[in-house]
């Protein structure tokens, strides 16, 4: 099989079985997300397969930009050397995050793919898009068909993406590598199979960015198509009858999805008004006080940030500073993880380092795609705008890794015009050792990732077990993903037990826990269960100061509130704390 095969293959099985993997999970980010361990399976698996490709045709092809692309990863090596206040496994697993996507990158050009190999690659991103829109279709009409294997949807086109705005973001992107491919030679005279293809992706794609109701889906989707429009209009015209059917196939998509599209215009419209019960109860305009609060944080420490996986510790801790000031500031009532803008967290997290090694990626893109023509070099940004734009209003990467190797994919096809070749002379020893090093990683990974699918299933059939059977937490515990989820479950549903039969002996043990834990992950609950925890081994100042500093940070929060009252009392010996249901609520979300 010749390596551009090969490569079509992988990058198939990536964005086709890959990526429609399913089974119930806690949601949120990263592996707790079902399909996010089948990608990184895959995207292994062809990191590895390259590797393989170079050393049997002994030539290794990279950008003349790698270095510029290698800047990030580097930023976080350097990172982990000169902050001291950072998680260690969040630093890792980022770092493994980032490094995995620099390889893959670097892997798609050991299948020396042509440029029509490029387009198929793109061709196989609309089999995805179709992939994903039917299931987004079906999640609309027939919510109920395949109740054990779809993603619960409540008449809304997730998809599996669990978040309708980043299928919305995908399949803008979808939409625009459509209408590109509708500019390139291969559709001058394309086969039934191939316009059928284009034409049931753009319909898709479009009627879900439409239906969805996504304000950043349907502002890219616009843009991408007006820039790809005022490059292309002439090639567009030298294909008259494909180009009519696209306008006719968008046309019906957005009469059907047109109810999203009033939803969407409707939600922008209410942005001006702060008093709009919709934005007020979605927390839309939060948004410039989560940016003022980390922008305060980030002037802190400049240079190198706080630290990877410090966000929510001085996030919150700036919080509590910036009510006393503004009391009446809309802020999320719950906890945040995020910023939600990519740039404002590496800012928060990584400082001008980190930027840095961001800016100057974007920057040897922006360089590399312009290099190609202005036209060229537009279509191409206009093919990266949904992506790009998603990552100012959320952070798509951490919760789907789908449209991270998406980007990736789209970076390769603008890089690809200024390859290198060199080479590769390496002695029969050093050639084993390279390739059983990519076999064992492959493997490795593969593993870790299956254990890691039977780690979530140990989760949800604890939680579905009403959290009476601790022993099914064993799987979680033991994996690198899930053992901190693991941990906290586990702690507090042994806390809880004994305080039920009013004991006390494992609470000091879950005070030393739990004091480092809430360092840098302050979970709501978490303040009450340790706050209870003081209470049962008599340290009454602790545990008032314990759960004021819950409520300072957290002040919207009723359950917070009420347990706050009651533990005051019982800790000025007013009131014995026998409300267990009112402490313990919110005890199975944590």
């Amino acid at each position: 099989m010749k390596p551009q095969q090969l490569g079509l293959i992988l990058l198939g099985l990536l964005f086709l079985p890959a990526t429609l993997f399913f089974q119930p999970n806690l949601g949120g980010e990263g592996m707790s997300i079902s399909h996010n361990i089948t990608v990184w399976i895959a995207a292994v698996l062809v990191i590895t397969a390259a590797t393989l490709a170079m050393l049997k045709s002994k030539q290794f092809s990279y950008p003349t930009a790698w270095l510029a692309m290698a800047a990030l990863p580097i930023s976080i090596i350097i990172l982990g050397f000169i902050v001291d206040s950072f998680l260690p496994t969040q630093w890792l697993f980022r770092q493994l995050y980032i490094l995995g996507g620099f390889l893959f990158l670097i892997a798609l050009f050991q299948f020396r793919f042509t440029t029509r190999d490029a387009e198929k690659a793109l061709i196989i991103l609309l089999l995805s898009g179709i992939a994903h829109g039917l299931y987004g279709v079906s999640q609309i009409f027939w919510p109920g068909i395949l109740p054990l294997l779809i993603t619960p949807s409540k008449e809304i086109p997730y998809s599996v993406f669990q978040q309708i705005n980043i299928h919305a973001s995908f399949q803008a992107t979808v939409l625009i590598t459509g209408l590109y491919l509708l500019s390139r030679p291969v559709t001058l005279k394309s086969s039934p199979v191939l316009t059928l293809i284009l034409l049931s992706s753009i319909f898709l794609s479009c009627f879900i960015v439409a239906y969805s109701g996504s304000r950043t889906g349907l502002i890219a989707a616009a843009s991408g198509v007006i820039i790809l429009t005022l490059c292309n209009w002439r090639s567009f015209l030298n294909r008259k009858t494909l180009s009519i059917a696209v306008l006719i196939a968008v046309t019906a998509a957005l009469s059907l999805g047109n109810q999203g599209i009033q939803r969407s215009t409707q939600k922008l419209g209410d942005l001006a008004d702060k008093t709009s019960p919709g934005v007020t109860e979605s927390g839309s305009n939060s948004r410039i006080n989560i940016y003022k609060i980390s922008f305060e944080v980030f002037k802190l420490q400049p240079v190198t940030g706080h630290g990877i996986g410090s966000f929510q510790k001085v996030w919150h801790d700036q919080k509590v500073d910036y009510l006393k000031h503004f009391p009446e500031a809309n802020l999320p009532a719950e906890r945040l993880s995020h910023p939600h803008n990519e740039l404002m967290f590496w800012m928060v997290e990584g400082g001008i380092v980190a930027i840095s090694g961001i800016l100057i990626s974007v920057l040897a893109i922006l360089y590399a795609s312009f290099s190609c023509g202005w036209r060229r070099g537009l279509s191409y940004i206009a093919l990266l705008i949904p992506i790009g734009l998603h990552t100012q209003v959320e952070l798509p990467f951490y919760i789907s890794n789908i449209p991270w190797f998406l980007l990736l994919v789209l970076i390769f096809v603008i890089l690809r015009h200024s390859t290198k070749t060199r080479t590769a002379v390496l002695s029969r020893s050093a050639e084993l050792t390279t390739a059983g090093t990519a076999v064992i990683l492959c493997l490795s990974v593969t593993f870790i990732m299956l254990q890691t699918i039977k780690a979530n299933h140990s989760i949800i059939s604890f939680l579905r077990g009403e959290m009476s059977q601790p022993a099914l937490l064993q799987p979680a515990l033991a994996n690198p993903f899930f053992s901190n989820n693991a941990e906290l479950y586990l702690m507090r549903t042994l806390l809880l037990r004994e305080l039920s039969a009013k004991q006390g002996s494992f609470a000091p043990q879950f005070i030393d826990w739990a004091t480092s834990y809430i360092e840098y992950t302050p979970i709501p609950q978490l303040y009450i269960d340790l706050s209870r925890a003081y209470l049962a081994t008599g340290q009454e100042a602790k545990a008032i100061k314990t759960i004021e500093d819950g409520l300072a940070r957290y002040p919207e929060i009723s359950r917070l509130n009420e347990s706050a009252r009651l533990i005051r009392q019982a800790a000025t010996g007013n009131l014995e704390p026998k409300t267990d249901n009112q402490l313990e609520s919110g005890g199975k979300s944590g």
